[in-house]
């Protein structure tokens, strides 16, 4: 019985390690978006598009990373202390990253046409949010590294 268990725990742990958890929105790579879709609008409209996919993106970047945090918490509960709960888990990501990376692509398309339609108000709003997202990939790297070293010191 008690190889039973052990067989089924290391079963259990594999598949949940295949699977894994949902990742973090500074994870996730922005898709391929073509500008042709973006080329015929005014600088108003370019403005307003690239505030608009921002302002979604901002709280997909919420649900994305709530949903990891909890897979991670869920994954540390079953492997320390109630193994079932990792069958809660629903490993990987979900239909929001695939919006988020659109999004961040279109985010990024946009971007390109201000510039070369030289729209300066889409311009800085699209240069203000990748410096607000370089400063949360930096934080997120020095969490990790803290972690890290954490976990290493014991």
């Amino acid at each position: 019985m008690k190889l039973f268990v052990k067989q089924a725990l290391i079963i259990l742990l594999a598949t949940g390690l295949i699977t894994g958890c949902a990742s973090n929105s500074s994870e996730l790579k922005a898709a391929h978006v073509s500008t042709s879709g973006f080329k015929g609008l005014s600088c108003t409209e370019l403005h307003a598009d690239l505030q608009s996919s921002i302002n979604v993106v901002n709280e997909l970047t919420t649900v994305i990373d709530d949903k990891a945090d909890n897979d991670k918490a869920q994954m540390a509960i079953g492997m320390i202390l109630f193994w079932p709960t990792l069958f809660a888990l629903e490993g990987g990501d979900g239909t929001e990253a695939a919006e988020y990376s659109r999004l961040k692509g279109e985010i990024n398309a946009m971007e390109e046409v201000a510039i070369l339609n030289q729209c300066q108000p889409a311009i800085e709003v699209a240069q203000k949010y990748h410096a607000g997202e370089q400063e949360v990939r930096l934080a997120a790297k020095i969490v990790r590294k803290s972690q890290q070293n954490n976990n290493s010191s014991y």
